[in-house]
Protein backbone atom coordinates (compact mmCIF):
# COMPACT_ATOMS: atom_id res chain seq x y z
CA UNK A 1 0.00 0.00 0.00
CA UNK A 2 2.83 2.41 0.84
CA UNK A 3 4.58 1.63 -2.44
CA UNK A 4 1.35 2.27 -4.33
CA UNK A 5 1.04 5.71 -2.72
CA UNK A 6 4.56 6.61 -3.81
CA UNK A 7 3.85 5.41 -7.35
CA UNK A 8 0.64 7.49 -7.51
CA UNK A 9 2.03 10.66 -5.90
CA UNK A 10 2.83 12.60 -9.07
CA UNK A 11 -0.50 11.75 -10.68
CA UNK A 12 -2.43 12.83 -7.59
CA UNK A 13 -0.55 16.13 -7.44
CA UNK A 14 -1.74 16.82 -10.99
CA UNK A 15 -5.30 15.94 -9.94
CA UNK A 16 -5.03 18.26 -6.93
CA UNK A 17 -3.92 21.14 -9.14
CA UNK A 18 -6.89 20.54 -11.39
CA UNK A 19 -9.28 20.49 -8.42
CA UNK A 20 -7.87 23.77 -7.06
CA UNK A 21 -8.36 25.35 -10.47
CA UNK A 22 -12.02 24.32 -10.40
CA UNK A 23 -14.30 26.62 -8.36
CA UNK A 24 -16.70 24.66 -6.18
CA UNK A 25 -18.97 26.99 -4.21
CA UNK A 26 -21.39 25.37 -1.79
CA UNK A 27 -24.46 24.13 -3.62
CA UNK A 28 -22.79 24.38 -7.03
CA UNK A 29 -20.03 21.78 -6.76
CA UNK A 30 -21.42 20.08 -9.87
CA UNK A 31 -22.60 16.64 -10.86
CA UNK A 32 -20.90 13.46 -11.96
CA UNK A 33 -22.20 14.04 -15.48
CA UNK A 34 -20.53 17.46 -15.71
CA UNK A 35 -16.92 16.55 -16.48
CA UNK A 36 -15.71 20.11 -15.95
CA UNK A 37 -17.08 20.46 -12.42
CA UNK A 38 -15.44 19.59 -9.13
CA UNK A 39 -17.78 16.64 -8.63
CA UNK A 40 -17.29 15.45 -12.20
CA UNK A 41 -13.51 15.49 -11.78
CA UNK A 42 -13.59 13.68 -8.44
CA UNK A 43 -15.93 11.06 -9.90
CA UNK A 44 -13.63 10.57 -12.90
CA UNK A 45 -10.53 10.26 -10.73
CA UNK A 46 -12.14 7.75 -8.39
CA UNK A 47 -13.42 5.70 -11.32
CA UNK A 48 -9.83 4.83 -12.27
CA UNK A 49 -9.18 2.97 -9.01
CA UNK A 50 -11.08 -0.22 -9.70
CA UNK A 51 -13.47 0.52 -6.85
CA UNK A 52 -17.25 0.96 -7.03
CA UNK A 53 -18.06 4.63 -7.60
CA UNK A 54 -21.48 6.24 -7.56
CA UNK A 55 -23.02 9.68 -7.13
CA UNK A 56 -25.82 10.80 -4.83
CA UNK A 57 -28.00 13.80 -5.67
CA UNK A 58 -28.08 16.49 -2.98
CA UNK A 59 -29.27 19.49 -4.99
CA UNK A 60 -29.88 20.43 -8.63
CA UNK A 61 -26.22 21.35 -9.09
CA UNK A 62 -24.50 19.32 -6.39
CA UNK A 63 -23.89 15.62 -5.85
CA UNK A 64 -21.95 13.54 -3.37
CA UNK A 65 -19.44 11.10 -4.82
CA UNK A 66 -19.21 7.81 -2.95
CA UNK A 67 -16.37 5.36 -3.55
CA UNK A 68 -16.44 1.85 -2.08
CA UNK A 69 -13.72 -0.76 -1.70
CA UNK A 70 -15.63 -3.90 -0.77
CA UNK A 71 -14.32 -6.20 1.91
CA UNK A 72 -15.59 -9.20 3.81
CA UNK A 73 -17.91 -8.85 6.78
CA UNK A 74 -20.05 -6.09 8.30
CA UNK A 75 -17.34 -3.71 9.46
CA UNK A 76 -16.76 -0.41 7.68
CA UNK A 77 -14.33 2.49 7.78
CA UNK A 78 -15.59 5.83 6.45
CA UNK A 79 -13.26 8.48 5.01
CA UNK A 80 -15.24 11.70 4.55
CA UNK A 81 -14.00 14.86 2.81
CA UNK A 82 -16.07 17.80 1.62
CA UNK A 83 -15.61 19.13 -1.91
CA UNK A 84 -16.95 22.69 -1.56
CA UNK A 85 -14.93 25.79 -0.77
CA UNK A 86 -15.79 29.31 0.34
CA UNK A 87 -15.79 32.15 -2.23
CA UNK A 88 -12.43 33.77 -2.94
CA UNK A 89 -13.33 37.23 -1.68
CA UNK A 90 -11.50 40.17 -3.24
CA UNK A 91 -9.64 38.63 -6.18
CA UNK A 92 -7.11 41.45 -6.22
CA UNK A 93 -5.71 40.19 -2.95
CA UNK A 94 -4.49 36.99 -4.61
CA UNK A 95 -1.39 36.45 -6.72
CA UNK A 96 -2.04 38.13 -10.10
CA UNK A 97 -5.70 38.45 -9.13
CA UNK A 98 -6.25 34.71 -9.61
CA UNK A 99 -7.50 32.77 -6.56
CA UNK A 100 -7.62 29.50 -8.53
CA UNK A 101 -4.12 29.42 -10.01
CA UNK A 102 -2.89 26.27 -8.19
CA UNK A 103 0.59 27.79 -8.35
CA UNK A 104 3.49 25.80 -6.94
CA UNK A 105 5.48 27.56 -4.25
CA UNK A 106 6.97 27.40 -0.78
CA UNK A 107 6.00 28.25 2.74
CA UNK A 108 8.68 29.25 5.21
CA UNK A 109 8.08 29.43 8.95
CA UNK A 110 9.41 32.63 10.53
CA UNK A 111 8.49 31.93 14.13
CA UNK A 112 5.94 33.70 16.27
CA UNK A 113 2.95 32.28 14.34
CA UNK A 114 4.20 33.93 11.13
CA UNK A 115 5.00 32.40 7.73
CA UNK A 116 6.10 33.66 4.34
CA UNK A 117 4.19 32.27 1.37
CA UNK A 118 6.36 32.37 -1.79
CA UNK A 119 4.54 32.00 -5.11
CA UNK A 120 5.84 33.18 -8.45
CA UNK A 121 8.09 36.15 -7.73
CA UNK A 122 5.98 37.33 -4.80
CA UNK A 123 6.34 36.89 -1.04
CA UNK A 124 3.40 37.29 1.32
CA UNK A 125 4.00 37.35 5.06
CA UNK A 126 0.96 36.09 6.99
CA UNK A 127 -0.13 34.83 10.41
CA UNK A 128 -1.16 31.20 10.86
CA UNK A 129 -3.10 29.45 13.60
CA UNK A 130 -1.08 28.97 16.80
CA UNK A 131 -1.88 25.24 16.67
CA UNK A 132 -0.12 24.95 13.30
CA UNK A 133 2.75 27.08 14.56
CA UNK A 134 3.15 24.58 17.40
CA UNK A 135 3.68 21.81 14.84
CA UNK A 136 6.43 23.84 13.18
CA UNK A 137 8.07 24.58 16.52
CA UNK A 138 7.80 21.17 18.14
CA UNK A 139 8.18 18.62 15.37
CA UNK A 140 9.90 20.15 12.35
CA UNK A 141 13.62 20.72 11.91
CA UNK A 142 13.21 22.22 8.44
CA UNK A 143 11.56 25.60 7.95
CA UNK A 144 10.48 25.37 4.29
CA UNK A 145 7.84 23.16 2.70
CA UNK A 146 6.48 22.75 -0.83
CA UNK A 147 2.96 24.08 -1.33
CA UNK A 148 0.14 24.46 -3.81
CA UNK A 149 -1.57 27.83 -3.64
CA UNK A 150 -5.19 28.79 -4.22
CA UNK A 151 -8.69 28.95 -2.83
CA UNK A 152 -9.77 25.58 -1.50
CA UNK A 153 -6.27 24.08 -1.58
CA UNK A 154 -6.19 23.59 2.21
CA UNK A 155 -9.93 23.61 2.88
CA UNK A 156 -10.60 21.12 1.49
CA UNK A 157 -9.13 19.87 -1.77
CA UNK A 158 -5.90 18.63 -0.27
CA UNK A 159 -8.05 16.33 1.87
CA UNK A 160 -9.96 15.12 -1.18
CA UNK A 161 -6.65 14.31 -2.89
CA UNK A 162 -5.40 12.39 0.18
CA UNK A 163 -8.61 10.34 0.24
CA UNK A 164 -8.37 9.59 -3.49
CA UNK A 165 -4.75 8.56 -3.03
CA UNK A 166 -5.54 6.25 -0.12
CA UNK A 167 -8.39 4.55 -1.99
CA UNK A 168 -6.31 4.08 -5.11
CA UNK A 169 -3.41 2.60 -3.15
CA UNK A 170 -5.60 0.26 -1.09
CA UNK A 171 -7.40 -1.04 -4.16
CA UNK A 172 -4.16 -1.56 -6.04
CA UNK A 173 -2.44 -3.36 -3.14
CA UNK A 174 -5.42 -5.67 -2.56
CA UNK A 175 -5.55 -6.56 -6.24
CA UNK A 176 -1.81 -7.21 -6.53
CA UNK A 177 -1.82 -9.46 -3.47
CA UNK A 178 -5.20 -11.02 -4.28
CA UNK A 179 -6.51 -10.30 -0.79
CA UNK A 180 -9.54 -8.53 0.66
CA UNK A 181 -9.90 -6.36 3.71
CA UNK A 182 -12.00 -7.58 6.62
CA UNK A 183 -14.61 -4.90 5.99
CA UNK A 184 -15.60 -2.14 3.60
CA UNK A 185 -13.82 1.18 3.05
CA UNK A 186 -16.22 3.97 2.07
CA UNK A 187 -14.84 7.29 0.83
CA UNK A 188 -17.51 10.00 0.78
CA UNK A 189 -16.69 13.18 -1.12
CA UNK A 190 -19.55 15.34 0.14
CA UNK A 191 -20.93 18.75 -0.80
CA UNK A 192 -22.11 21.85 1.06
CA UNK A 193 -20.06 21.56 4.25
CA UNK A 194 -19.35 25.28 4.35
CA UNK A 195 -23.02 26.29 4.49
CA UNK A 196 -25.81 23.85 5.33
CA UNK A 197 -24.06 20.47 5.64
CA UNK A 198 -26.67 18.97 3.32
CA UNK A 199 -24.09 16.63 1.76
CA UNK A 200 -23.07 14.82 4.94
CA UNK A 201 -26.71 14.62 6.03
CA UNK A 202 -27.74 12.93 2.76
CA UNK A 203 -24.81 10.55 3.03
CA UNK A 204 -24.93 9.65 6.71
CA UNK A 205 -27.90 10.91 8.71
CA UNK A 206 -31.39 10.55 7.23
CA UNK A 207 -33.29 7.22 7.17
CA UNK A 208 -32.80 7.26 3.40
CA UNK A 209 -29.13 8.26 3.62
CA UNK A 210 -26.57 6.26 1.69
CA UNK A 211 -25.13 4.64 4.81
CA UNK A 212 -28.58 3.73 6.14
CA UNK A 213 -29.87 2.21 2.90
CA UNK A 214 -26.69 0.14 2.57
CA UNK A 215 -27.08 -1.27 6.07
CA UNK A 216 -24.13 0.38 7.77
CA UNK A 217 -26.17 2.17 10.46
CA UNK A 218 -28.13 -0.83 11.69
CA UNK A 219 -25.34 -2.79 13.36
CA UNK A 220 -24.66 -3.28 17.08
CA UNK A 221 -24.06 -0.34 19.43
CA UNK A 222 -22.25 0.15 22.72
CA UNK A 223 -23.72 1.42 25.97
CA UNK A 224 -23.59 5.01 24.76
CA UNK A 225 -25.43 4.23 21.52
CA UNK A 226 -22.33 4.46 19.30
CA UNK A 227 -21.93 1.92 16.50
CA UNK A 228 -19.27 -0.69 17.15
CA UNK A 229 -18.65 -2.03 13.64
CA UNK A 230 -18.33 1.32 11.84
CA UNK A 231 -15.77 4.08 12.45
CA UNK A 232 -14.54 7.03 10.46
CA UNK A 233 -12.57 10.21 9.99
CA UNK A 234 -13.80 13.64 8.93
CA UNK A 235 -11.11 15.15 6.72
CA UNK A 236 -10.63 18.90 6.81
CA UNK A 237 -7.65 21.19 6.34
CA UNK A 238 -5.82 20.68 9.62
CA UNK A 239 -2.46 20.39 11.37
CA UNK A 240 -0.68 17.70 9.39
CA UNK A 241 -2.50 14.51 10.46
CA UNK A 242 -2.76 15.47 14.11
CA UNK A 243 -5.93 13.82 15.48
CA UNK A 244 -8.48 16.46 16.46
CA UNK A 245 -10.82 14.99 19.06
CA UNK A 246 -13.39 17.73 19.51
CA UNK A 247 -14.71 21.14 18.58
CA UNK A 248 -17.08 23.60 20.17
CA UNK A 249 -20.72 23.92 19.25
CA UNK A 250 -22.03 26.95 17.40
CA UNK A 251 -25.17 29.00 17.48
CA UNK A 252 -25.60 31.75 14.89
CA UNK A 253 -28.09 34.50 15.67
CA UNK A 254 -29.64 37.33 13.69
CA UNK A 255 -30.45 40.45 15.66
CA UNK A 256 -32.98 42.80 14.05
CA UNK A 257 -33.69 46.30 15.31
CA UNK A 258 -36.83 48.19 14.31
CA UNK A 259 -37.28 51.94 14.62
CA UNK A 260 -39.38 54.54 12.83
CA UNK A 261 -38.68 55.94 9.36
CA UNK A 262 -38.44 59.66 8.72
CA UNK A 263 -36.94 62.09 6.24
CA UNK A 264 -33.23 62.51 6.79
CA UNK A 265 -33.76 66.29 6.92
CA UNK A 266 -35.89 65.82 10.04
CA UNK A 267 -34.18 63.01 11.93
CA UNK A 268 -35.84 64.01 15.18
CA UNK A 269 -39.12 62.65 13.81
CA UNK A 270 -37.77 59.14 13.38
CA UNK A 271 -36.01 56.44 15.37
CA UNK A 272 -32.81 55.24 13.71
CA UNK A 273 -32.62 51.45 13.66
CA UNK A 274 -28.93 51.49 12.64
CA UNK A 275 -28.05 53.63 15.64
CA UNK A 276 -29.99 51.21 17.83
CA UNK A 277 -28.04 48.34 16.35
CA UNK A 278 -24.79 50.15 17.06
CA UNK A 279 -25.73 50.30 20.73
CA UNK A 280 -26.33 46.54 20.80
CA UNK A 281 -23.10 45.75 18.95
CA UNK A 282 -20.96 47.91 21.23
CA UNK A 283 -22.66 46.55 24.34
CA UNK A 284 -22.10 42.92 23.32
CA UNK A 285 -18.54 43.56 22.16
CA UNK A 286 -17.70 45.21 25.48
CA UNK A 287 -19.62 42.63 27.49
CA UNK A 288 -18.56 39.37 25.82
CA UNK A 289 -16.84 38.19 28.99
CA UNK A 290 -19.88 39.02 31.10
CA UNK A 291 -22.11 37.05 28.73
CA UNK A 292 -19.74 34.09 28.94
CA UNK A 293 -19.66 34.34 32.75
CA UNK A 294 -23.46 34.10 32.86
CA UNK A 295 -23.34 30.58 31.41
CA UNK A 296 -19.88 29.58 32.55
CA UNK A 297 -21.01 27.35 35.39
CA UNK A 298 -23.04 25.20 33.01
CA UNK A 299 -20.20 24.76 30.48
CA UNK A 300 -16.98 22.75 30.76
CA UNK A 301 -14.12 24.43 28.84
CA UNK A 302 -11.41 21.98 29.91
CA UNK A 303 -11.36 20.09 26.60
CA UNK A 304 -12.80 22.42 23.96
CA UNK A 305 -11.94 25.83 25.39
CA UNK A 306 -14.11 28.74 26.57
CA UNK A 307 -17.10 30.29 24.87
CA UNK A 308 -16.41 32.96 22.26
CA UNK A 309 -18.65 35.48 20.55
CA UNK A 310 -18.16 37.37 17.27
CA UNK A 311 -20.61 40.26 16.99
CA UNK A 312 -21.78 41.85 13.77
CA UNK A 313 -19.99 39.56 11.34
CA UNK A 314 -22.54 40.81 8.79
CA UNK A 315 -24.76 43.85 8.96
CA UNK A 316 -27.39 45.37 6.68
CA UNK A 317 -29.52 48.47 6.96
CA UNK A 318 -29.52 52.12 6.08
CA UNK A 319 -29.00 52.56 2.35
CA UNK A 320 -29.53 48.90 1.47
CA UNK A 321 -32.08 48.84 -1.35
CA UNK A 322 -33.50 45.38 -0.75
CA UNK A 323 -32.88 42.25 1.27
CA UNK A 324 -34.08 38.72 0.57
CA UNK A 325 -34.89 37.15 3.92
CA UNK A 326 -34.84 33.35 4.03
CA UNK A 327 -38.40 32.12 3.76
CA UNK A 328 -39.80 35.62 3.36
CA UNK A 329 -40.45 38.03 0.49
CA UNK A 330 -37.92 40.65 -0.55
CA UNK A 331 -37.89 43.67 1.75
CA UNK A 332 -37.30 47.02 0.03
CA UNK A 333 -35.75 49.84 2.01
CA UNK A 334 -35.38 53.58 1.48
CA UNK A 335 -32.21 55.27 0.26
CA UNK A 336 -29.72 57.46 2.11
CA UNK A 337 -32.12 60.38 2.49
CA UNK A 338 -34.29 58.49 4.96
CA UNK A 339 -33.89 57.48 8.58
CA UNK A 340 -33.69 53.65 8.47
CA UNK A 341 -36.42 51.84 10.36
CA UNK A 342 -34.71 48.45 10.11
CA UNK A 343 -31.26 46.96 10.63
CA UNK A 344 -29.89 43.45 11.05
CA UNK A 345 -26.59 42.03 12.29
CA UNK A 346 -25.38 38.54 13.08
CA UNK A 347 -23.72 36.99 16.11
CA UNK A 348 -21.62 33.84 15.95
CA UNK A 349 -21.18 32.10 19.31
CA UNK A 350 -19.00 29.05 19.92
CA UNK A 351 -19.48 27.11 23.15
CA UNK A 352 -18.02 23.97 24.77
CA UNK A 353 -19.96 20.99 26.04
CA UNK A 354 -21.93 21.04 29.26
CA UNK A 355 -21.44 18.79 32.27
CA UNK A 356 -24.23 16.49 31.04
CA UNK A 357 -22.93 16.20 27.46
CA UNK A 358 -24.37 15.07 25.14
CA UNK A 359 -27.86 14.94 26.63
CA UNK A 360 -27.83 18.57 27.79
CA UNK A 361 -26.57 20.09 24.53
CA UNK A 362 -29.80 21.81 23.50
CA UNK A 363 -30.33 23.10 27.04
CA UNK A 364 -26.84 24.62 27.07
CA UNK A 365 -27.45 26.26 23.69
CA UNK A 366 -30.72 27.77 24.93
CA UNK A 367 -28.87 29.09 27.95
CA UNK A 368 -26.31 30.82 25.76
CA UNK A 369 -29.02 32.52 23.70
CA UNK A 370 -30.88 33.57 26.85
CA UNK A 371 -27.68 35.08 28.28
CA UNK A 372 -27.28 37.26 25.17
CA UNK A 373 -30.85 38.47 25.40
CA UNK A 374 -30.58 39.19 29.13
CA UNK A 375 -27.38 41.15 28.63
CA UNK A 376 -28.93 43.34 25.94
CA UNK A 377 -31.99 43.97 28.09
CA UNK A 378 -29.83 44.95 31.04
CA UNK A 379 -27.32 47.17 29.24
CA UNK A 380 -29.09 48.83 26.30
CA UNK A 381 -31.81 51.47 26.58
CA UNK A 382 -34.38 50.39 23.98
CA UNK A 383 -37.03 53.05 24.60
CA UNK A 384 -38.64 54.04 21.31
CA UNK A 385 -37.40 51.04 19.35
CA UNK A 386 -37.46 47.26 19.56
CA UNK A 387 -35.30 44.31 18.69
CA UNK A 388 -35.72 40.62 18.11
CA UNK A 389 -33.35 37.66 18.04
CA UNK A 390 -33.81 34.59 15.88
CA UNK A 391 -31.63 31.54 15.45
CA UNK A 392 -30.17 31.03 12.00
CA UNK A 393 -28.29 27.81 12.71
CA UNK A 394 -26.95 25.79 15.57
CA UNK A 395 -24.80 22.71 15.80
CA UNK A 396 -23.81 20.92 19.00
CA UNK A 397 -20.29 20.62 20.35
CA UNK A 398 -18.45 17.40 19.61
CA UNK A 399 -16.12 15.54 21.95
CA UNK A 400 -14.80 12.03 21.34
CA UNK A 401 -14.22 11.78 25.11
CA UNK A 402 -14.52 14.08 28.14
CA UNK A 403 -10.76 14.70 28.32
CA UNK A 404 -7.59 14.42 26.25
CA UNK A 405 -6.46 11.51 28.41
CA UNK A 406 -9.58 9.47 27.72
CA UNK A 407 -9.56 10.41 24.03
CA UNK A 408 -5.94 9.21 23.80
CA UNK A 409 -7.04 5.80 25.07
CA UNK A 410 -9.56 5.25 22.26
CA UNK A 411 -8.36 2.53 19.82
CA UNK A 412 -9.22 4.69 16.79
CA UNK A 413 -7.06 7.54 18.09
CA UNK A 414 -4.24 5.24 19.17
CA UNK A 415 -4.10 3.63 15.73
CA UNK A 416 -4.04 6.97 13.92
CA UNK A 417 -1.23 8.30 16.12
CA UNK A 418 0.79 5.13 15.58
CA UNK A 419 0.41 5.30 11.80
CA UNK A 420 1.16 9.03 11.79
CA UNK A 421 4.34 8.30 13.73
CA UNK A 422 5.30 5.64 11.19
CA UNK A 423 4.82 8.00 8.24
CA UNK A 424 5.82 11.38 9.72
CA UNK A 425 8.53 10.34 12.14
CA UNK A 426 6.82 11.72 15.25
CA UNK A 427 3.74 10.83 17.26
CA UNK A 428 1.42 13.86 17.23
CA UNK A 429 -0.33 15.11 20.33
CA UNK A 430 -4.10 15.44 20.35
CA UNK A 431 -5.78 18.72 19.44
CA UNK A 432 -9.16 20.38 19.25
CA UNK A 433 -10.44 22.53 16.40
CA UNK A 434 -11.66 26.14 16.55
CA UNK A 435 -14.33 25.59 13.89
CA UNK A 436 -16.82 22.85 13.05
CA UNK A 437 -16.56 19.80 10.80
CA UNK A 438 -18.89 17.19 9.34
CA UNK A 439 -18.00 14.95 12.29
CA UNK A 440 -20.79 16.78 14.14
CA UNK A 441 -23.32 14.84 12.10
CA UNK A 442 -21.35 11.59 11.84
CA UNK A 443 -21.14 11.39 15.63
CA UNK A 444 -24.40 12.91 16.87
CA UNK A 445 -26.79 11.71 14.18
CA UNK A 446 -25.18 8.70 12.46
CA UNK A 447 -23.63 7.57 15.77
CA UNK A 448 -20.32 6.68 14.11
CA UNK A 449 -17.14 6.95 16.24
CA UNK A 450 -15.21 9.52 14.23
CA UNK A 451 -11.96 11.44 14.48
CA UNK A 452 -13.40 14.94 14.51
CA UNK A 453 -10.84 16.47 12.17
CA UNK A 454 -7.85 15.08 10.33
CA UNK A 455 -6.02 16.47 7.36
CA UNK A 456 -2.87 17.79 5.72
CA UNK A 457 -0.92 20.80 6.90
CA UNK A 458 -1.37 24.19 5.31
CA UNK A 459 -2.92 27.48 6.21
CA UNK A 460 -5.08 30.52 5.57
CA UNK A 461 -8.38 28.78 4.90
CA UNK A 462 -11.12 31.36 4.25
CA UNK A 463 -8.37 33.96 3.72
CA UNK A 464 -6.27 35.11 0.78
CA UNK A 465 -3.08 33.17 -0.01
CA UNK A 466 -4.54 29.84 1.11
CA UNK A 467 -2.09 26.97 0.63
CA UNK A 468 -1.63 23.27 1.33
CA UNK A 469 1.64 21.43 1.86
CA UNK A 470 2.19 18.95 -0.98
CA UNK A 471 4.17 16.36 0.96
CA UNK A 472 1.56 16.39 3.71
CA UNK A 473 -1.14 15.51 1.18
CA UNK A 474 0.94 12.52 0.05
CA UNK A 475 1.64 11.46 3.64
CA UNK A 476 -2.09 11.53 4.24
CA UNK A 477 -2.68 8.89 1.58
CA UNK A 478 -0.35 6.59 3.50
CA UNK A 479 -1.80 7.33 6.94
CA UNK A 480 -5.40 6.88 5.81
CA UNK A 481 -4.64 3.64 3.99
CA UNK A 482 -2.76 2.18 6.94
CA UNK A 483 -5.51 3.28 9.32
CA UNK A 484 -8.12 1.54 7.16
CA UNK A 485 -6.11 -1.69 7.38
CA UNK A 486 -5.87 -1.31 11.17
CA UNK A 487 -9.61 -0.72 11.51
CA UNK A 488 -10.70 -3.58 9.26
CA UNK A 489 -7.88 -6.11 9.21
CA UNK A 490 -7.60 -8.70 6.45
CA UNK A 491 -10.22 -11.25 5.50
CA UNK A 492 -9.47 -14.73 6.78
Amino acid sequence: MLAAVDDEAIRVQAILKDLIRTPSPSGAEGTAGDAGSMVGKVHAAASLHGTAVTSQAVGPTSENVIEVLDGVGPRAFVIEAHTDAVPPGDRQGWLDGDPYSATEGWVEYLGGDRVVVEVGSRRFEMSIRPRMAKIWERYRSDRRRRILYGRGSFDNKGCVASALLAMSALARACKQLDIRLGGTVVAAYTVDEEESASGIKRFACAPDSWLATHGFLSGPSDGEGMLTEVSGVALDGSYGWVPVVGHRGAVQLAVTTRGRAAHAATPELGVNAVTAMARIIVALADGAKDVADRVGKELDPSLLGPMSMAVGSTIAGGGVRSVQMEGAPTVDRAGINAIPDWCEATIDIRFPQGSGYPSDTRERKDGVVAAVREYIDGHVDSRGWSYEIRELLWVPPVAMAPSFERAAALPLVQQERRRASQVLGFEPELETAPGGTDATFMIHEARIPTIVELGPAGGLSHDVHEFVEVDSVIAGGKILGLLAIDRLGLAQ
